[in-house]
């Protein structure tokens, strides 16, 4: 086991054991990246707080179901994505997720038109399904492997990368609709 997968599980023992400093270390360490995933998947700041709320008391009271054998975050976000399409489920829709995306070079001297394909890409994305919407946030922007986006959402490797191929595919129809074309999508 490598040394941080070790000292997350440490970690993850001294909340089990009921330990409030080791769960606020717990909480500072992944709160960023787990709220990234819910807020921009859910886009409902209420429903993301709530979902936020139940996913770290859940972490609470069953640290111990901790195995150690993968990362915090994504033990967190496993138990975020559930809780999170659960509610989905309840309000019957989904709102889409608002984010200026950095893939234009921002220090250009074409301010205006890195602003307007940042809103052009932001919108092309809240365009796409739920299920190309989750998988593009967690492979590229979580950064998370095929294996671990696949564990966390339930799904067969194969079937994420399906996924990602035809989120990417929608996406650029999308753009290429609006005459964009630079993305290498």
């Amino acid at each position: 086991m490598n040394k941080d997968l070790l000292e997350e599980k440490q970690l993850m023992e001294q909340v089990a054991s009921g330990d409030s400093t080791a769960f606020r270390r717990l909480y500072d360490y992944s709160y960023g990246r787990v709220a990234r995933y819910v807020q921009k998947v859910v886009h409902d700041n209420g429903m993301a707080d709530d979902i936020l709320v139940q996913t770290y008391t859940v972490a609470w009271q069953r640290s111990a179901a901790f195995k150690g054998d993968g990362k915090i975050t994504t033990w967190l976000i496993g138990i975020a994505r559930n809780i999170m399409f659960r509610e989905l489920r309840k309000v019957y829709k989904y709102v889409p997720f608002e984010e200026e995306y950095g893939a234009a070079d921002n220090r250009s001297q074409f301010q205006v038109e890195v602003h307007s394909t940042n809103a052009a890409l932001k919108a092309a994305l809240q365009t796409l399904n739920v299920k190309h919407r989750e998988i593009l946030e967690l492979v590229f922007y979580q950064e998370f492997s095929y294996a671990e986006a696949a564990e966390l959402a339930g799904i067969p490797v194969n079937t994420v990368k399906t996924r990602v191929f035809h989120a990417k595919q929608a996406l650029r129809d999308v753009l290429e609709k609006q005459n964009i074309t630079s993305y290498g999508i």
